[in-house]
């Protein structure tokens, strides 16, 4: 698990830093594992992070649901890690706990990878 006291990634071992680059698409909600809704807060050919509202073990199978210009992206992987996150609504007095999940894709079926291509085109331009 990632915590506020882990190195930069410049710092990290090889297989922990970012291989392709991410986009920022705007607030996009998504599913994780069916169950699981949350926002989307980054993406790329070879990951996401998530805000859900509960925690995920690091490790575990999910597949990643969310709808962009009329297309469902369905894009399998695993968790890397979850980090609580404190969300606080100008509307409300108390703050609550939500988290911050990285996955990692894997095995994504080539219909998949060309749209999550054209995801990413589109929202970097």
């Amino acid at each position: 698990m990632m915590t506020h006291s882990d190195p930069p990634s410049e710092l990290r071992p090889d297989d922990e830093r970012r291989r392709a680059a991410r986009v920022r698409p705007g607030p996009l909600r998504i599913r994780l594992h069916r169950t699981c809704e949350g926002i989307l807060i980054d993406i790329s050919e070879t990951g996401a992070l998530v805000q859900v509202p509960t925690s995920m073990p690091a490790e575990r199978a999910v597949t990643l649901s969310l709808e962009s210009h009329d297309t469902l992206l369905r894009l399998p992987g695993r968790v890397v890690r979850s980090s609580p996150h404190q969300v606080e609504l100008a509307s409300a007095t108390l703050a609550r706990n939500e988290y911050k999940v990285a996955v990692q894709f894997s095995d994504i079926p080539q219909d998949q990878a060309d749209a999550l291509r054209r995801l990413i085109k589109v929202k970097s331009e």
